[in-house]
């Protein structure tokens, strides 16, 4: 008798070893690149002008999800701040704290850090993982000096439904180029996959799913994918609305600026996914909204914070005006290098492409359309450059071939990377009229040039944009946006072209 019970039991626990788990299903909503968004924008498509975007049409949308489906997780990839004056707001004791009091509101689930989080500082970046109501990961930053981490949660596993969700956070390795130097004065960023295969094991121990939520570019995320065993899923905190399956992982970035939501929803049986769907849920704001009263309530707080000052009409301009277009030089950087030159009696201004944050739209601007343009507190840096390090810095900006130069004072020609080599790329260079470079070869290497730039910009010089560290730089104080804004009050009408100030010689 006791034989044939101690067999059943075996028996019965044998079946219930063997026998699979039910499957069940977890949709991940995301979002990257918020950028201070908060109410809707204009977007232009299919011919037409529509609205889209804003905390509003978020909470509209993420409800209407969570009623459809069911195990509904709202994560976000990072770069909340630096783009509107929301972003710029003191809330709860914190500068830009109220966009984490939108993801509290949001019932967000799940945080990642990104490297605009920091454009304040690294005190602000912690003040604001602070007044999160959820968990912030970040696995890859470390202070410099004894290597601790920079955030005390490499990775946070979540429980829905029995199925337990393991999300690891990573930071671009770039991320030291990417913000100003005094903002992050201290950190370091380990190398992506060795932190991956150092985490992972311990993670899938722990987990049924694991998904990295990276902040960086999308490329990278699928050589992540190819490189690292054990990951199920990849959010990626890059503005190109791309999704791929590559060796099983899936991976998806959204279109960023709250334009869309990402929209992944796998089935997992036996700590594996059997089956996955997968969307981009497009945020239009053209449309009767039903917000959360929570929202709607700190929608008119910002708009009531950021008052009257910054809705003043200052100037119109004659056309749109874009930062992105089909060639190198854009109306947007003529005029912000110009205005540079204005303000200092510069020779030359140079302004990198990726400071230029919004376009500017034909008819009435606003000192809050301004900011969006130039939402960082860069200030305009002074130095000077000699006709040789002129032509060299170009030679750099042709090779490096992204986050390109906007240039005033100056216009230049060059053949493209497959034609010539570095070093022989920039044929022609003219200077206020006056020519230095002349079929490659520069005419006044010794002459000294004054030069206008940002302290961003001015202090990546070396790794980033020339190729060389600028020597005695003088930084003015005055704020760019704040300049554009003079520029606009006095000269009213802004009117400005892609004139030929950066040409490519295609014959």
């Amino acid at each position: 008798m006791i034989k044939t019970l101690f067999l059943n039991l075996v028996l019965f626990l044998s079946i219930v070893l063997v026998t699979p788990l039910s499957a069940e299903t977890v949709v991940l909503l995301h979002s990257n690149d918020i950028h201070g968004i908060y109410k809707p924008f204009k977007l232009k498509t299919d011919g037409s002008d529509r609205f889209v975007g804003g905390m509003e049409a978020a909470s509209h949308y993420i409800d209407f999800l969570r009623e459809k489906e069911k195990n509904v997780l709202l994560i976000d990839c990072g770069d909340l701040m630096t783009g509107t004056m929301a972003a710029e707001l003191e809330y709860e004791g914190v500068t830009g704290g109220v966009m984490i009091e939108f993801l509290n509101r949001l019932q967000c689930d799940m945080w990642c850090i990104g490297n605009h989080d920091f454009d304040l500082g690294k005190k602000n970046a912690l003040d604001l993982v602070g007044l999160a109501k959820f968990p912030t990961v970040m696995a890859n930053l470390v202070y410099k000096e004894d290597r601790k981490p920079f955030l005390s949660n490499p990775y946070h596993v979540l429980e829905i439904q029995e199925i337990r969700i393991g999300f690891i956070g990573l930071m671009e390795e770039n991320f030291l180029v990417e913000v100003q130097r005094e903002s992050i004065d201290g950190l370091d960023v380990l190398p992506i996959i060795p932190t991956l295969q150092s985490r992972i094991p311990e993670l899938d121990k722990a987990s049924d799913l694991i998904v990295v939520i990276y902040h960086g570019k999308f490329h990278e995320a699928l050589d992540i994918a190819k490189s690292v065993k054990g990951i199920d899923i990849i959010l990626v905190a890059a503005e190109d609305g791309r999704f791929e399956v590559v060796d099983g992982v899936l991976v998806q970035s959204t279109f960023g600026h709250l334009r869309t939501l990402g929209y992944i929803k796998v089935e997992v049986k036996n700590d594996r996914v059997t089956d996955f769907e997968h969307d981009h849920i497009w945020l239009w704001a053209d449309k009767k909204l039903n917000p959360s009263p929570e929202i709607a309530s700190l929608v008119k707080d910002v708009d009531e914070a950021i008052g009257s000052e910054y809705a003043k009409v200052i100037g119109k301009a004659a056309k749109d005006h874009t930062c992105l277009g089909e060639t190198v030089e854009n109306a947007l950087g003529n005029w912000i290098t110009d205005a540079m030159c204005w303000k200092t009696h510069a020779d030359i201004g140079f302004q990198n492409s990726g400071g230029i944050r919004a376009d500017i739209r034909e008819g009435p601007i606003s000192k809050n359309d301004i900011f969006k343009v130039s939402p960082f507190r860069n200030s305009i840096v002074v130095f000077k450059l000699t006709g040789q390090q002129i032509k060299d810095l170009l030679e750099h900006d042709v090779e490096k071939d992204w986050d390109r130069l906007q240039v005033s004072g100056l216009s230049y020609r060059y053949y493209p990377k497959q034609k010539k080599p570095l070093g022989e790329r920039v044929d022609f260079v003219q200077i206020n009229g006056e020519t230095l470079v002349q079929e490659g070869r520069v005419l006044h290497p010794d002459k000294v040039f004054t030069v206008a730039s940002n302290n961003y910009l001015v202090g990546q010089a070396k790794d980033k944009y020339f190729g060389f560290a600028v020597k005695e730089p003088r930084n003015t104080g005055a704020l760019i946006n704040q300049v554009l804004i003079a520029w606009l009050e006095k000269h009213k009408i802004l009117d400005y072209e892609v004139e030929g100030r950066i040409t490519e010689i295609i014959n």
